[in-house]
């Protein structure tokens, strides 16, 4: 499975290692934590492969990567609801 920016979409990576995301016609952007931060970073690396991103993750931050796929799916989904992310089959 592959997750990608939603329509419009840009991301900015900010000094203090939070992301800052915007869409073209909103009004309002977001703010995603460090651990966010991450996960998209991981994402758009991998080319939105969701299991690249994951083990990669892992590896980087020394855990299961269960306990990681858990984390990036919940993450990813309320992503794909608010329109920041994409499914793509």
């Amino acid at each position: 499975m592959r997750v990608l920016p939603g329509a419009g979409v840009t991301g900015t990576a900010l000094v203090n290692g939070k992301l800052e995301l915007r869409a073209e016609g909103r009004s309002a952007g977001i703010r995603c934590n460090q651990i966010g931060a991450a996960m998209w970073a991981a994402l758009r690396h991998n080319d939105g492969f969701v299991d690249l991103a994951v083990d990669s993750l892992a590896r980087e931050w020394e855990t299961d990567p269960g306990k990681v796929r858990v984390a990036m799916d919940a993450w990813s989904r309320k992503m794909v609801d608010d329109g920041w992310l994409r499914l793509d089959a």
